[in-house]
């Protein structure tokens, strides 16, 4: 028992070590491609491109997370879009389309499944690594003759799963934290 605990302290100091050289070392290159993302999307909101109202709400929420997967609530399905649909795609399995929005020739990709299969299709994605935006409709769209308000109710992550389903009770399900004493002040 005492070997074990000799052998994996130090191969688990080892991978933190590495992990944390690893971060620091591209966090800057990381941070500037999510500042890029960022004001391209916030671009993407305000601009009037010819975006519809709903996409134009979408690109505002999405520049909110970048770097999650939004699945925004339509109507009885939750959809993806652009480069999360691509993505969304490839992990569920399900179809990619592509939708035209508003005065654009181009369109963009789209992809989407029913909101009461979100038990099936989730737990999917953050398996996959995917950080995860949920975007439910806020009002019921029968009381509402405009835009239906939207937002982000839930954020999930690989390393905060609230609900069963989404890990796997048979695995280990490891969580790590570090914390760095001269930042922290206890009184």
């Amino acid at each position: 028992m005492l070997l074990n605990v000799a052998i994996i302290l130090p191969i688990c100091y080892i991978v933190l070590i590495s992990f944390l050289s690893f971060y620091f070392a591209f966090s800057s290159f990381f941070f500037n491609f999510a500042d890029c993302k960022l004001k391209e999307l916030s671009i993407m909101a305000t601009k009037d491109n010819g975006l519809t109202p709903m996409m134009k709400q979408f690109y505002t929420l999405k520049a909110k997370h970048p770097d999650a997967l939004m699945l925004f609530r339509c109507g009885d399905f939750y959809e993806t879009y652009c480069e999360d649909a691509v993505i969304a795609a490839g992990i569920l399995g399900i179809t990619l389309t592509r939708r035209n929005n508003g005065n654009s020739n181009k369109g963009s990709e789209m992809a989407g499944f029913p909101h009461h299969a979100l038990d099936t299709y989730l737990p999917k994605l953050i398996r996959a690594g995917k950080r995860v935006a949920i975007c439910d409709q806020l009002e019921d769209p029968k009381l509402t003759k405009t835009l239906v308000k939207r937002g982000i109710t839930e954020l999930v992550t690989p390393g905060v799963a609230m609900s069963d389903n989404v890990l796997n009770y048979k695995e280990n399900n490891f969580l790590a934290a570090v914390q760095d004493r001269k930042s922290t002040r206890l009184n």
